[in-house]
């Protein structure tokens, strides 16, 4: 018998997943509602796309409870039951801990979902099948990152960077994906220590570059970078607007002049306004598409970003 899977992804990226399964695995699927599809049980857990955040099977009785601990290889995985009743709770639990299996919240394989009638699968979550990243406020989510690089059709060798990185998610997830190489570009001093950190405990150092610097005065050669893929500082937990309307026209001269001639850029922005006025401004871009996606409260826009004629020699290596 086979068990559907539930996926959970952020919203605004479903048809990118959906396409994956389609054309990389030859699986099928539909969307249940924005952030949810459902799909065959044929995906091996890691085919799934890396913006599929969450994995589950539908709960209907026990039997479905002891399927999907078959399903990720445990016999007798610790569990977890939520329920807003107190009763209802009590009772699922007693019935899983019939069969021999433990009750353990904090160290759960399996989350019970009584009323979304789901099964959470610890290990297919994307923390466990990607990498455990060190976080700070406001880091870009895993899935989130995936999506964006997705956006920028990423080639074998193409140079990535992300010039406001944060703790180097955008930079590590392509580098656990692709192989890099990318360089990760931050000027906060304990983002770029976490982001060092986070790639040397992933095993991707020698492909991601970690520099202490700042976006508007980049480090790099003129035309070094084939894309580049950043979620911007939004001006709410970081920042400022008004802030913006001065960083973001900066940030985009360095990024026209890093880029290459066929370059690519996808870059993440809640202020919508300032950023697409800076594009308008800037010389030698333009965007090219956008996409609205939403998580954590958040709905920004990840603008594709290209060049709107050859760039000149300017001389800088």
């Amino acid at each position: 018998m086979t068990i559907p899977l539930l996926l959970t992804c952020p919203v605004g990226l479903e048809d990118l997943v959906r396409g994956d399964l389609r054309d990389r695995d030859d699986v099928r699927s539909e969307l249940l509602e924005p952030g949810a599809i459902r799909c065959e049980s044929g995906v091996e857990r890691e085919q799934l796309p890396a913006m599929v955040e969450r994995v589950g099977v539908p709960l209907a009785d026990v039997a479905s409870v002891i399927s999907a601990a078959a399903l990720i290889g445990l016999e007798t995985p610790a569990f977890r039951v939520q329920a807003k009743d107190p009763s209802l709770r009590s009772e699922w639990i007693a019935r899983v801990e019939a069969l021999g299996w433990v009750n353990a919240p904090g160290e759960w394989m399996l989350n019970i979902d009584v009323e979304a009638g789901r099964i959470d699968l610890g290990p297919w979550h994307w923390s466990r099948r990607i990498g455990h990243l060190q976080r700070l406020p406001a880091t870009t989510p895993g899935p989130v990152a995936a999506g964006l690089l997705r956006l920028a059709k990423l080639r074998v060798g193409d140079q990535l960077l992300d010039p406001c990185a944060g703790v180097g998610t955008v930079p590590i997830v392509d580098a656990l994906l692709r192989g890099g190489p990318a360089y990760s570009i931050e000027q906060d001093p304990q983002a770029t220590r976490l982001a060092i950190e986070n790639a040397a405990n992933l095993s991707v150092q020698q492909s991601v570059s970690v520099l202490e610097a700042d976006a508007t005065d980049l480090p790099l050669g003129d035309g070094s970078v084939d894309r580049v893929v950043s979620d911007l500082p939004f001006g709410k937990r970081i920042g400022s607007n008004e802030l913006n309307k001065t960083l973001y026209p900066a940030i985009l001269r360095e990024v026209e002049r890093v880029l290459t001639a066929d370059g690519r850029c996808v870059l993440l922005s809640d202020d919508k306004r300032v950023f697409t006025e800076s594009v308008a401004h800037a010389r030698g871009l333009k965007v090219s598409g956008e996409r609205v996606i939403r998580y954590n409260g958040v709905t920004p826009t990840a603008y594709i970003v290209r060049r709107s004629r050859r760039p000149k020699k300017k001389g800088r290596a």
